[in-house]
């Protein structure tokens, strides 16, 4: 006889899993939450770092949420998730002193949901990139006349959405096949440098690009998936993009999670789940480490890494004749994308770059991107000198971002401080083992200061108070989620994205010849940071099957 019974039952305390299990309240069921950890989020977490006194989230960052329909659905503004959009998007800062500025050219209605261009602002976009290159602000140009807007819904289509079904309409081949797009075929095979070449003429703007590209997992020379650089370039460019989270991004699990408790629903911390029981080739249930079973007489749904889910989870089941294969291919998954350097630099005085002499306003972007314009270096070298970081072997430069949220949050330092959250690309974190880790560790914060200082001169360790720079191992010690360190939990590569993701056998988010077994994890669907798109197009799947509520009717996802 099971400990404790729920119709639903849901593993996993990420965003994902809050989400699934939001959705499933909202039908009437009763559901039961087991997250691992002691609290829950994922990685929507925030902690007091680099120093005490002072804020800083360790893993997501950038509030991409804000675009969920989950946040109308549950009125999560209601539920203390606000957000802060700083009037410049992003900046790219030279060496040379000179700079690209995009300012943030839409407006977003919490009530609604509803996007809308600001076209005065796009404009200015257009005319600070015309101080780089007159050829690409024509390009630009062109694309903010209509292309961007049938490049985004289509991509937004497809990120919001499962993958379609034998005659559902892939909003991607309708633009390749429509002659006015601006998308050719040959551009779905090309590597994040021949796709921004393509469109951009000056070293300046595809630099951006690419670095821009780079906080979604994905190195200059690497072949991405069409749709996420469709997202990214020209959108950002031209100021579409997120904010910050007010207070931290723990903010969103503390909505989410007030959401499912005033639908009655529960949550367990401190959980930790050993086994998905299943009988009579049906998911029933679930099996903690301590012994303890809970009854699904429903559904189970895991938000949990497939790797994971096959290797532990369903470790004792019977998958049928090709089980045996769908364990290979799951053990064999790419994670060598997504691994990064995430850590925080506390200081007194706000950088003074450079490029302000250029235009002022870039020091206040929400994102700042630096870097040179080196194509031939980012193509065919950034990559690899990454990749071979060792204990005192590090690349000459290094292409930084860096966010201070204290700019527009002074809740994450104390009056008058400061506190930057910094990313570079990394790699797995099986490639070093923990005491390169550790050395590495412990360089980090004097390269990345010593390159932060080419462009704000006075970031120098006189201004710092404190500083901790994440590695993948760490991150991959915050989570058996974050397998080698990575974000995405597995890599967005086109053979594990859409229709292929995490296999073609299981991309509509269930196991054949498992009943009532849903997977709402971020390897299930492409999900890198906090969008939730993994638990949302879980539960359309879940809802066309069992008819349940579908919100997306009638909106555009």
């Amino acid at each position: 006889m099971a400990d404790a019974s729920f119709d639903v039952v849901v593993i996993g305390g990420g965003h994902q899993g809050l989400i699934a299990a939001n959705y499933m309240a909202k039908n009437g069921y009763t559901v039961g939450l087991f997250e691992q950890r002691r609290e829950l989020g994922g990685g929507a977490c925030t902690e007091p770092r680099p120093a005490s006194g002072f804020r800083g989230n360790p893993c997501a960052h950038v509030a991409g949420f804000f675009a969920s329909p989950v946040n109308q659905d549950f009125k999560l503004h209601e539920k203390g998730l606000n957000y802060i959009f700083p009037p410049v998007h992003s900046s790219m800062v030279f060496p040379d002193g000179r700079c690209i500025v995009s300012y943030r050219s839409i407006v977003w209605d919490k009530e609604t949901g509803m996007i809308a261009p600001q076209q005065d602002i796009v404009e200015k976009n257009v005319k600070e990139v015309e101080r780089i290159s007159k050829r690409d602000a024509e390009v630009l140009a062109k694309f903010a006349s209509g292309k961007v807007w049938e490049w985004g819904f289509a991509a937004m289509q497809v990120l919001w959405n499962p993958p379609p079904l034998p005659g559902e309409i892939d909003p991607i081949e309708a633009l390749l096949n429509d002659p006015n797009s601006g998308l050719e075929r040959r551009h779905q095979f090309m590597t994040a440098t021949e796709y921004v070449s393509d469109f951009f003429e000056s070293s300046e703007l595809r630099a951006h690009s690419l670095r821009m590209i780079g906080s979604a997992g994905i190195y200059p020379d690497d072949v991405a998936p069409l749709p996420v650089m469709m997202f990214n370039v020209p959108m950002q460019v031209l100021g579409f993009g997120g904010g910050v989270y007010e207070g931290g991004t723990h903010n969103l699990t503390h909505a989410l999670q007030r959401a499912l408790s005033e639908q009655g629903g529960k949550f367990f911390v401190g959980a930790d789940v050993d086994e998905i029981l299943v009988k009579n080739g049906r998911a029933c249930g679930i099996k903690l480490a301590d012994g303890t079973e809970i009854e699904a007489k429903k559904m189970v749904i895991t938000s949990i890494v497939v790797t994971q889910t096959l290797a532990r989870h369903l470790r004792n089941v019977d998958l049928g004749s090709q089980g045996a294969e769908w364990r290979r291919k799951i053990a064999k998954l790419r994670v060598d994308r997504g691994e990064i350097f995430w850590g925080h630099i506390a200081f007194h005085e706000l950088p003074k770059y450079k490029a302000e002499a250029w235009n002022p306003d870039c020091g206040q972007a929400r994102w700042i991107f630096m870097g040179d314009a080196d194509i031939e270096y980012m193509d065919r070298e950034y990559r690899f000198r990454n990749q071979h970081i060792r204990p005192g072997q590090w690349p000459e430069r290094l292409y930084l971002w860096e966010g201070t949220d204290t700019k527009w949050d002074p809740s994450y330092g104390p009056p008058g401080k400061h506190v930057a959250l910094l990313e570079e690309m990394a790699f797995p974190a099986s490639w070093r083992t923990e005491k390169e880790w550790m050395q590495i560790k412990k360089e980090a914060p004097d390269h990345f200061l010593k390159e932060w200082q080419k462009y704000a001169p006075n970031m120098t360790w006189d201004n710092v108070i404190a500083a901790n720079i994440d590695t993948p191992w760490d991150i991959m010690h915050r989570s058996d989620n974050f397998v080698e360190g990575n974000w995405g939990l597995i890599s967005g590569t086109p053979s594990q994205f859409g229709a292929n993701r995490p296999i073609p056998e299981f991309a509509q988010y269930q196991i054949p010849g498992i009943e009532d077994f849903w997977m709402a994890s971020g390897s299930c669907h492409y999900s890198l940071g906090l969008t939730g798109w993994a638990g949302y197009n879980c539960y359309k799947r879940i809802a066309q099957k069992l008819n349940l509520w579908k919100p997306w009717e009638g909106r555009l996802y």
